[in-house]
């Protein structure tokens, strides 16, 4: 079957997850976050549960739903602020704690390592454990940025990115990323050590041959990172079609922990573990696009208190609170999978 959405060619597709071809829409949704014209159809599939774009925008028109200001085509791959201004301290937790013998944690001031020590959490969160020969591929590298904060603490790395222009700023980095599919990437077997991929297997055709092949790349004992939007988190559940994560047309597949730890196994993998993460801002991006869709002289108001520093810092303020429970629930807005080899 093949729609049309005002200049896209639609096609119904298999199941990416189970192939079933019994997968029906249950809404047709507008694209609330960039305004790419068009009705784009979110689906269940009845076999597995996976929640998807189907029927969807042809594979060859896909690129055309990314505008120019796509934000992968933005910023200069430094290095973040968590490095520049801690990097003693940020060393010494590495070293101490993830396995970086070869870092050197002597520099730190024990000011340092107490900073360090109440900042563990997001070093942990930030940075992989140091495993094998310290290979690691980012998959889906943007501009290249992770890149250079993996590099800074001695990882030799390499990347994948889609779009031309971002990987000419990557490069900048590293000249060993590649662009294109990731499946057509020329990486040999067992070539990596930790692999990682944010916000990048949502956006492709075949995720669960994507992974596959992420797989394939893997040595023995090596980690792989995949952090997706989480349609079962506490956004997609308060703010249905207005949440951000759907982002309609461009995300084609929408996962929930079961749902990707189903595609993982299929693949050749097992998540070991899911970290639920939640950011105030992705809520509060998804309370902006349903207020636009609402009339009237109370959703302006809203929508200016919202929008100026004191209303939107008293916002950020009752999520920063509230928002650790959701993610000790289960219910982050992003999921992010720790995948080891079958």
């Amino acid at each position: 079957m093949t729609a049309v959405a005002l200049g896209f060619e639609l096609e119904a597709v298999p199941c990416p997850l189970c192939g079933a071809a019994d997968v029906p829409p249950v809404a047709w949704l507008r694209d609330v976050a960039l305004g790419v014209p068009g009705e784009f159809a979110l689906a269940r599939c009845r076999t597995c549960g996976l929640w998807q774009q189907n029927p969807r925008v042809r594979v060859d028109q896909l690129e055309g739903t990314y505008p120019d200001d796509y934000p992968r085509h933005l910023g200069d791959p430094e290095l973040p602020r968590l490095v520049r201004d801690a990097g003693a301290a940020v060393r010494w937790a590495l070293a101490a704690r993830l396995g970086y013998r070869h870092l050197d944690a002597h520099e730190a001031s024990p000011l340092a390592r107490l900073w360090a020590r109440g900042s563990m959490r997001r070093i942990v969160e930030t940075f992989p454990p140091w495993i094998g020969e310290g290979r690691l591929l980012d998959v889906g590298c943007a501009t290249g940025k992770f890149l250079r904060l993996m590099q800074s603490v001695g990882w030799r790395v390499a990347g994948i990115e889609l779009d031309a222009a971002a990987a000419a700023k990557a490069r900048g980095v590293t000249p060993d990323v590649f662009v294109g599919d990731p499946g057509a990437a020329p990486f040999a077997p067992r070539s990596f050590d930790v692999i990682t991929s944010f916000h990048v297997v949502e956006h492709l055709p075949e995720p669960r041959a994507a992974l596959a092949r992420m797989l394939e790349w893997l040595a023995p004992g090596g980690l792989m990172i995949v952090e997706v939007p989480n349609v079962g988190g506490v956004g997609g559940r308060v703010f249905g079609r207005y949440w951000s994560g759907l982002d309609f047309p461009r995300h084609l597949t929408h996962f929930t922990p079961a749902t990707m730890a189903a595609m993982v196994e299929r693949a050749g993998g097992r998540v070991v573990e899911v970290r639920h993460r939640t950011k105030p801002r992705w809520l509060i991006r998804s309370a902006r696009h349903w207020l636009r869709d609402r009339p009237g002289h109370p959703a302006r108001l809203a929508r200016a208190a919202l929008d100026s520093r004191a209303g939107g810092g008293l916002v950020k303020l009752a999520l920063e609170l509230s928002l650790p429970a959701a993610r000790r629930a289960g219910l982050g807005e992003m999921a992010q999978f720790v995948i080891r080899h079958r």
